[in-house]
Parts: C-alpha cells; structure tokens; sequence
C-alpha cells in the first residue's frame, strides 16, 4: 500500500514504499512557469504539491568545478543533444529548473515577435499593452533591472568595442539580480543567492504559503478519467535523478500544471495519449540555435569572470528581406566548457588554444527561428522507452543565416583587435584576416560549424483555435480537462530575445487566471 507523508519537502530518493499525495493543483516542474504558478497558486489558498525530477540544491551546495557543476544541475550533466547529434541544448534540471543556471540575461518579449503571433497565429490577448502589467510586476517581484552595478567584463566589452567601431548598434541589458558580486559563476549555480531565480524566489514563498515539493521523482503519465485529468503518476528516482528506484508516485488533484519545459511537458502528454485535434503537441519546437566564434585578443579578457552577459546587438535581428534575424551576445569561458568547443583530436592546436585561453573573446549569435517555413523548428518524438527526442533539421535556410552571422562576428571581433579568430566547428581553422573567414565560407567552411542552443520554446503552441493550437492564451489545453501548460512550450515561435522574462509573464498571467477559474 502506498505510504501518506505529510513533510513539506519530500526527497524521493529515500522512500522506503510507494508514495500517494493529493493536493488541489499538481505542478510538474519548478523552472521558470511552475515557480510562478506555485507561488500564485498557493498564495490563492489552494493546496499545491509541486513535483521536480531534479535535486534540491542550495547555494552552499553548488559548485565552482564544472565536472560537479554540470551532472549536478544540467539535463544529461550539459551533454543533451538533438536526435542528429549537431545541436547541443543545455537545460537545467534541479529545483528551479533552468532559472538556478542561467545567465541572468532579461528582455521582454519583442513587440514585433508579439505583433507577428497576432498576425499569424491569431493570439488577440496577448499584444504589448495586454503584456505589459505581467512585465512589470515579474520585474518588480526579480529585481531586473539596467546592470550597471560593474562595468562590462572585458568579454562584454570586446562585442561592444567592435561594433563602435564599425557604428553597429548595440546596448546594455538587464539582469534579475540583487546584490550580485560579479563572480561569472552564473551558469554554475549562484554562490551568494544574488540571482533572483525560482530557488530562492517563488519556491520558498509557495513552501511558507503551504505547497510541498517532491523531488528526485520523474513524471511519468497523466491519470485521466475521461478527458479530465485527475492527477499525476512518477517515479522516484536515485541520487543522481537518472535511475528510478522503484518506488512509485501518485499525485492527485483538481487540476494539473505542466511546467516541465518544451521538451518533456509534450513528451508527457504524449506518453499520457493526451492528442490535440490540430497534432501540433511536439512540433514546432525551437531552439534560437546558435553558433559563434572565438578570437584571440593581444590583451586578457578573463571571459570567465563578470557578468556573463551584459552588451548585446539586435542590430541583425529584424532584417527588411526574409533573411532570417539573429541577435548578437556574448559566453561566459568557463574553462570545461569553452574548450569543449574545438575538436580535441587536434593535440597541438587545442593545447595552443587552451595555452592562450585568458585572452580568448566568444561571441555567439541567436537564430531566430519560427517566423519562416524555412526555419519551422523540431519535433519531439518518443523512443522505444518512451522517453523524448529532439530532432530538429538543420536547414539550408539556416545554414545561410549561420554563415551571415559568422562573417558579421569575425568582422566584429577584428574590429575590436583581434589577433585571430577561430570558429566553433569540428575542425577549428585560425583565421587572421576577414578575408580569410570569408573565404573559407565560400569554400564552404561553415558545413563543419558546431551549434548550441540554451533556449528551448514550442511544442505545445497557443492559440484560440483548437484546430491550429493545443492550448488556449491562457494554457488551458483544448482537448484535456483539469490540464494547463504553464512553461516556455506554449510559444508558437521562437522570442527573438533571451526567454526567461517572457515565461515568467505568460506564466504570472496564466497562473492568476487558473486561480480565478479554479475558484
């Protein structure tokens, strides 16, 4: 018989027997839309269980070293990789979900992204004006605001000296931080609790208004009666939240949240027989994939340490021709993962990289996918284990924005004084003039470019027809009864910005509406 616990936090890795719980909401996932949904939720006075497949980690528990870092808070320890291998898609996986590693990079949904969904995907509630207020208060409520608490670290500062120097636009961003030092460690889980993530903002305030949380527990189906879903069936799993234990799950309640990220709330639909009269649950999935440079300059940069993020350029992002739009930012270089980047069978050009790595510059560029045929995103898809695959194409339309992209970096970084430059590609050429890069992308050089993304939107796309969306404006699924996505899955495009702030917006929103419709 399944065992009733009343503990506020549960860690599954140590159950002894099967577990049953009920609450009035069951939110899969505590990232960016479960965190807001549980604090509004809770707050509201309803019962809230929230369920995390990762660890519980806090500040003291985090880590300097990459090689704990990673396998602590990343899917797949930072290796997952789309079906074909060519994308590597870093997503976070603990309490808090990605907003614990991400680079505190904050933009509102761009009006033209948002003027494009009303055009066309018919999305009526959700222009500017509409959006504004849910802005303004998840702003309010993360501290984001101008960073000028520092000046640019010297990474930030090479984009933004070459593109003065070539009269490219570009400007300062924002940040969800409070009281930040500065220490680059970012990605790796913040050391002093300065970024405002869902760890130590929503979560701790849901848990103090009476929501609990299970974690190390994977979800694995709905439990449906009818078309109306009455809770939540998971795994427990080990330490590491790969294995299960064997010990079994079950959530239920009134209504269930899905927030488990573009990837795993379609696939969890899927595996649940949930379908959509328009088959859209699992396509359209986008990735802003990115690829980028590194250039060699005369001076240290010490990419590793400041603010990961603070200039950026949108100066290519919303092209007059049907050229697809990239946005222009920079990498943290820590030093695992910055030189994962180069083919390491190249022994005496890698250790020359690596020799030189405290004057190595990186900059990326984000695609903008979605707003074209050419670039129509990926599909998650289920394997014989039911778990989820990306398989998202490289298409020659995006290979061609690849290649613009590339050519604009380099012309950016030589601007800024680079010695020489290299790509991120399976074998990295040096290159030590425009000319050269140009060259070797005529020749047909960008073919051996390697891609990344940290950006995972789509999958569940919104809208007022059910004939052409899976949920409504609100995330209300049209086919499931008791059933909302609350998370980055509902957007029919890629943003065109860093997404973290327009999940938190959509999520607020959608969240306050379920506590007025469960009301």
């Amino acid at each position: 018989m399944a065992r009733v616990m009343d503990q506020a936090v549960i860690d599954a890795t140590g159950l002894e027997d099967d577990l049953a719980l009920s609450a009035d909401v069951i939110i899969v996932g505590t990232g960016a839309g479960g965190g807001f949904a549980a604090e509004v939720l809770s707050a509201a006075g309803y019962s809230v269980l929230m369920l995390e497949a990762g660890g519980y980690f806090k500040a003291e528990h985090f880590s300097q070293n990459e090689g704990i870092a990673f396998p602590m808070l990343y899917q797949a320890a930072g290796a997952q990789r789309t079906a074909d291998q060519q994308i590597g898609v870093l997503q976070g996986m603990a309490v808090g979900g990605t907003t614990v590693v991400n680079w505190t990079t904050c933009f509102r949904t761009p009006d033209q992204t948002l003027q494009h969904w009303a055009a066309a995907h018919g999305l009526r509630q959700s222009s500017s004006a509409q959006m504004r207020p849910w802005f303004e208060r998840v702003e309010q409520r993360l501290g984001i605001g101008d960073w000028s608490s520092f000046p640019p670290n010297q990474n930030n500062a090479a984009l933004a000296r070459g593109c003065a120097a070539l009269g490219i636009e570009y400007a300062s961003m924002q940040r969800n931080v409070r009281g930040c030092a500065n220490t680059g460690l970012c990605g790796l889980g913040c050391p002093i609790n300065a970024k405002q993530s869902m760890l130590v903002t929503t979560i701790p305030q849901a848990l103090k208004d009476g929501a609990r949380l299970v974690y190390h527990a994977r979800a694995q189906r709905l439990i449906m009666e009818g078309r109306r879903a009455v809770g939540v069936e998971a795994l427990a799993l080990d330490a590491r939240s790969i294995h299960p234990t064997g010990r079994k799950i079950t959530l239920r309640g009134r209504h269930v949240v899905l927030a488990a990220g573009a990837i795993r709330t379609p696939g969890l639909l899927m595996r649940s027989g949930i379908e959509d009269a328009a088959g859209l649950t699992g396509t359209r999935t986008f990735l802003h994939p990115v690829n980028g440079t590194v250039a060699v300059m005369p001076e240290p940069v010490r990419g590793a340490y400041g603010a990961p993020q603070s200039i950026y350029s949108d100066a290519f992002l919303w092209p007059q021709d049907a050229r697809i739009g990239y946005k222009l930012e920079t990498t943290p270089m820590q030093p695992i993962s910055a030189l994962a980047l180069f083919d390491k069978s190249m022994g005496p050009q890698h250790a020359g990289i690596a020799k030189h790595f405290n004057n190595l510059h990186s900059q990326i560029a984000l695609m903008r996918d979605g707003f074209d045929p050419r670039a129509a995103g990926g599909t998650v898809q289920l394997d014989d284990a039911g778990d989820e695959i990306l398989d998202y194409p490289i298409t020659d339309y995006l290979r061609a924005g690849f290649a613009e992209a590339m050519a604009q970096m380099t012309r950016i970084q030589f601007a800024a004084g680079a010695r020489k430059v290299l790509p991120f590609a399976i074998t990295a050429p040096e290159f030590e003039s425009q000319a050269q890069v140009e060259q070797w992308l005529e020749a047909g050089g960008g073919q051996e470019q390697l891609f990344g993304s940290a950006h995972v939107m789509g999958g569940c796309q919104m809208g007022p027809d059910p004939q052409h969306a899976v949920v409504d404006e609100f995330g209300n699924h049209h086919q499931a009864d008791g059933v909302s996505v609350i998370d980055g899955s509902i957007f029919p495009t890629s943003i065109g910005a860093n997404p973290q702030v327009s999940i938190y917006g959509f999520a607020l929103r959608a969240a306050t509406a379920l506590a007025e419709q469960l009301g």
